[in-house]
């Protein structure tokens, strides 16, 4: 009787495995390792990470704070700049500006402390053909700018390759830019920095960048950034995984940064 009750088990725990009930889901799993960790995250970049194109003036992050809330995360987003209809529409973004100008930006953004950045830049090096060879150098520049800030080091990095475009000299350089970020990001890690990469690779032109029957060759329309969104969301998601998101304090001394009523929107 103990014999078959025991393979009874067994058989029953084959069977769970097989259904998929005795593994959580990743949503599951997410849930759990979620609240405890409040995310204040910095959008960094230029006019993709603004929200050009999108209807709504708020491209992917109102989208990935939507996501992260569902999931149980506590979300701020912090940045001395404001873009979109969202109330939390902090952001550190400028239309226009290359790797080495957003890496001048980002001063105002860091006293917030940010426990995740985002970053999203290099497109407008590609389209003015600036060092294309270097631009993995830039931007380790700028990463490492970001971890040299008070409180800053063990921030988890969010790097993202570059988007396709139908713009000729960017669609000519992106796929050199992103090889040296790929590498960058290996090379950081193996190095001890908290960094993971978001692979845009998935984001088709011109289909992702139509925008109520308008294209535009360089920012993606409302369906792109739902696409841009849920990548940003999985890379977090396989950070927090590999416990890579730090835990910060909260904010004294005035600062703006901690969240308001009304920001969950």
């Amino acid at each position: 009787m103990l014999r078959f009750s025991i393979w009874f088990f067994v058989l029953c725990v084959h069977w769970q495995v097989v259904l998929g009930r005795a593994i959580p889901s990743d949503i599951e799993l997410d849930k759990r390792q979620s609240p405890n960790i409040p995310l204040r995250i910095l959008p960094l970049g230029a006019s993709i990470t603004y929200g050009i194109h999108s209807s709504d003036g708020n491209g992917f992050r109102r989208r990935l704070k939507d996501q992260l809330r569902s999931e149980g995360w506590e979300v701020n987003m912090v940045g001395s700049q404001n873009s979109g209809n969202m109330r939390d529409n902090d952001v550190e973004a400028r239309p226009g500006n290359t790797i080495d100008q957003v890496r001048a930006a980002t001063s105002p953004s860091l006293p917030c402390r940010p426990n995740i950045v985002l970053i999203n830049a290099g497109t407008n090096d590609c389209r003015l053909n600036i060092d294309i060879p270097n631009a993995g150098a830039r931007m380790r520049s700028l990463i490492e700018n970001i971890l040299s800030a008070a409180d800053m080091r063990d921030t988890l990095i969010v790097l993202s390759t570059l988007l396709p475009s139908g713009n000729a000299d960017i669609s000519r350089n992106t796929p050199a830019v992103n090889d040296q970020y790929r590498a960058l990001v290996r090379t950081m890690r193996g190095q001890g920095t908290r960094i993971v990469l978001a692979e845009m690779s998935g984001l088709v032109y011109p289909e992702d960048f139509t925008q109520g029957g308008q294209v535009d060759d360089t920012h993606p329309g409302d369906g792109g950034y739902a696409k841009m969104a849920l990548i940003w969301h999985d890379a977090i998601l396989d950070a927090a995984r590999q416990g890579l998101i730090p835990r910060r304090a909260s904010l004294n001394g005035g600062l703006s940064c901690d969240r308001r009523r009304g920001d969950d929107l």
